[in-house]
């Protein structure tokens, strides 16, 4: 029979007792392990004890993952009684073999005071990204992924986030599974109702704890590759047919005893530019529209009726937008609540124009119904920043209140006809492509009251909620992913073209390019083209000591640029420039904003966003002591795909497989005296963990900071694929030889890559296969050391 390794947080012998008897009662069960900051002074029977200061930090989930040796394992969350059903732990065994998931999860029962409540939860998705999913509080692991996905995340040091980023780092190597069964028994002690709950997350004293929740997100959507850089399509507020500049819109159903004071509060905002209130009265039965009547002698005041019978909230306001007399900006405003002051809406309007945004969100005030300020007070997401908000925006359940949007926008995307999630969704849609600019004082009043839509729902009706607000996640996650693989290929374009325009030696360079000669060499199965570019002597015989770096300027930075040179904004630290000294038919340099040396550590993840950014191109790296012409200033380049015949060539080569696992692999290419790495991963952070598990193996010389590499990246469908070349020599010998020996060759990864670079004709002339073989076996490492490598690499 296959085991089961438990876990369970323990504070005395009272509190425990009974979970531990009942997990001890199933075969199954090969250990249990009881989690708290101080050992009990009691330890009962046949129990192991875990230090752990918190059930959610990044030491705990590490502790969690070495100690689960059996085939699952199992977490429980609560520090209340626990039972389970008739052979429960088995299903769960079942289920998560069969099904190759990860994790699996259960409906389960809850007691509540003398009540034994249903509580279903829902199945997981890729835009199940909230931090607080509820899968109720048993979790149950395949210990093998659980410790996969823990080396995963091994460099991360969470003190709240540590089980939200592995259950991340899970669900990218395999399926979180829900079981619809009833297995278990918990008891609840939040008695709270459903709209007392919501707000959790943005509460001020939660802070810290979603700053972390944020990274966390943050590195798996990068991880997945549906991270989105801080770089926004300008809004263009040109559009002159509107015959007002804002429409304050407001929904309404059965909302007599508020819609009064909400028309009243909107009417009453003072601005320079007109305005009008548009109130959807979604067939209103208990006297609301009589209200709106007897309002309607302000001429501001259009007064909707739909003919349709099936609109939501989301429907209402695509009636209102597509108006012809709605204004040029359309602001929120609920039924039930009311702008905190008369200056609200010009403060909205004049946010726009300041901050260039598409859409703009303010803060609000929790209130009673009498206006008096409830907890946690004011709700003004400072969780958003300019640089990462449009991400952390799939992750939170809200973008917070109130809202406002350019109307030419939301009459193109259009909001889902829903009453929950469809200003969430019209969000998301405009952070995927627009700025959101946001106001952080606070502009309106929350009332809660008995008569919110959110007041006090059944699971089912939270369930529901949730689930859809997931699906637009998904739908938004897969969106960013395509944009993504779509990367900045129409911007790199349109500025290869501009500098080729506007640039007299660059062009000149590009176009000396294709008259080059080109010659085809064999070693074997390698394929080596071997290349005449006299523009590349500058790189190829650069000085780089110390000091000839230190006595030159660095043509890297931006003061020490020609003129002509102009670049593009990448992952919000790199510039994108044109190479004026060309090997690719379009050749880029991807330079660090700040003057920082030539290092690789720390850096492999942008390179990898690279790639992603730029699909139809490979990325690659020299080392400060491997190629580098600029090795004081940390960059990468660029080139087209499919000219570097490694590219397809490396599947045909020998080697062997040293690690694999469903995510990735690392292999080696072992072809005569050309020995290299590759890894391939279906995500970034796969690719990631795999190049420090090498990276760490390989020797440093005395005197450097880090391994001698070049490497080469790109993608290949939906996986990352990297080279990595361990060098031992800078130069080979012909390069420092005199006379007929002399060859002016400084191999670096595109050479390794199999395009060698002659800049002088005569050695264009003399190189053979001979000498490309004698060139590669003085600068890779030989057998020896490359078996010392893989033995480090295999402990």
């Amino acid at each position: 029979m296959k085991k089961i390794t438990c876990f369970i947080p323990y504070q005395n012998e009272m509190q425990g007792f009974s979970t531990i008897l009942e997990l001890q009662s199933f075969q199954c069960v090969d250990r249990i392990y009881l989690m708290g900051p101080e050992k009990p002074d009691y330890c009962p029977p046949g129990c192991l004890f875990l230090k752990t200061t918190s059930l959610t930090s990044s030491e705990t989930v590490q502790q969690v993952a070495a100690c689960s040796s059996s085939d699952f394992a199992m977490v429980y969350t609560r520090f209340t009684a626990l039972s389970f059903g008739l052979f429960a732990l088995e299903r769960m065994m079942e289920i998560c073999e069969t099904s190759g998931a990860g994790m699996v999860y259960a409906d389960h029962y809850q007691l509540k005071g003398d009540q034994l409540l249903e509580v279903p939860v829902i199945d997981y998705q890729a835009g199940s990204l909230r931090d607080e999913f509820d899968f109720g509080s048993v979790l149950f692991f395949d210990a093998a992924r659980l410790r996969e996905a823990a080396c995963m995340v091994q460099h991360h040091h969470y003190r709240y986030a540590g089980s939200y980023d592995i259950r991340l780092a899970l669900s990218r190597q395999a399926p979180l599974v829900h079981i619809n069964e009833f297995l278990y028994t918990e008891v609840e002690e939040d008695t709270r109702k459903s709209g007392e709950k919501i707000f959790d997350y943005v509460d001020p004293r939660n802070r810290e704890r979603q700053l972390e929740m944020e990274q966390a997100c943050t590195a798996h959507l990068k991880a997945v590759g549906a991270w989105l850089a801080p770089r926004f399509v300008p809004v263009d507020f040109s559009e002159t047919d509107f015959l007002c500049e804002a429409s304050v819109i407001i929904p309404v159903r059965n909302r007599v005893r508020t819609i009064a004071d909400a028309v009243r509060s909107a009417l009453s905002q003072h601005t320079d530019f007109p305005f009008n209130v548009i109130v959807v009265d979604n067939h209103s039965t208990d006297g609301t529209t009589e209200v709106l009547r007897e309002l309607a002698s302000d001429a501001r005041l259009i007064h909707l009726i739909p003919e349709e019978e099936n609109l939501g909230i989301g429907g209402c306001w695509n009636l209102a937008v597509h108006h012809s007399e709605c204004g040029r900006f359309a602001v929120q405003l609920d039924s039930d609540d009311l702008y905190s002051s008369p200056e609200a809406l010009s403060k909205i309007v004049d946010a726009f124009y300041q901050q260039q945004c598409a859409m703009v969100v303010g803060a609000y005030q929790m209130t009673d119904f009498q206006l008096r300020p409830l907890p946690p007070g004011v709700i003004d997401h400072r969780e958003w920043t300019p640089e990462n908000g449009r991400n952390n925006a799939l992750r939170v359940n809200g973008l917070g209140a109130p809202r406002a949007f350019y109307t030419p926008l939301v009459r193109n995307i259009k909001l889902p006809n829903t009453s929950y999630g469809e200003d969430y969704a019209l969000g998301l849609r405009i952070s995927r492509t627009w700025k959101i600019g946001r106001i952080y004082e606070v502009l309106y009043l929350c009332r809660r009251w008995e008569g919110n839509s959110d007041a006090d729902l059944n699971s089912a009706q939270v369930n529901r909620n949730n689930f859809y607000k997931d699906r637009i996640r998904t739908w938004e996650l897969q969106a960013r992913m395509a944009v993504n693989k779509k990367g900045l290929t129409p911007v790199v374009d349109s500025l290869f073209e501009q500098q080729i325009h506007d640039w007299p030696l660059a062009r000149q360079n590009y176009e000396a390019l294709q008259q080059v000669e080109n010659k085809t060499l064999n070693l074997g199965p390698l394929i080596i083209h071997v290349q005449f570019n006299p523009a590349r002597i500058l790189s190829s015989g650069a000085q780089t000591s110390k000091q000839h770096i230190q006595q030159r300027p660095c043509f890297l930075c931006a003061s020490n640029r020609p003129v002509p040179q102009e670049g593009v904004l990448c992952l919000d630290k790199y510039e994108l420039l044109v190479n004026p000294f060309p090997i690719f038919p379009r050749h880029f340099t991807l330079t660090e904003r700040t003057h920082t040396p030539q290092r690789i550590s720390g850096r492999m993840e942008d390179m990898l966003h690279m790639a992603t950014l730029l699909p139809d191109y490979i990325v690659f790296y020299n080392g400060p002591a491997c190629g580098a012409s600029a090795p004081d200033h940390m960059h990468f380049q660029a080139g087209n795909k499919g000219f570097l015949p490694i590219e397809y060539v490396w599947r045909r080569l020998s080697g062997r497989v040293l690690y694999q696992t469903d995510q990735g692999i690392l292999r080696t290419i072992e072809e005569d005296v050309y020995r290299f790495f590759v890894i391939e991963g279906s995500s970034i952070r796969t690719v990631v963990d795999l190049f420090q598990t090498l990276y760490v193996a390989l020797p440093v010389v005395p005197g450097e900071e880090e391994p001698r590499l070049n490497l080469l990246a790109y993608t290949e469908a939906d996986k990352w694929v990297l080279l990595v070349y361990f060098r031992t020599q800078h130069r080979p010998a012909c390069f420092y030889a005199t006379g007929d020996d002399n060859i002016l060759c400084s191999p670096a990864a595109v050479d390794l890559g199999g395009v060698a670079i002659t800049p002088l004709h005569k050695d264009f002339q003399k190189v053979t296969s001979e000498k490309i073989r004698e060139i590669l076996s003085e600068v890779l490492p030989d057998g020896e050391l490359f078996e010392q490598i893989i033995r480090r690499i295999e402990l």
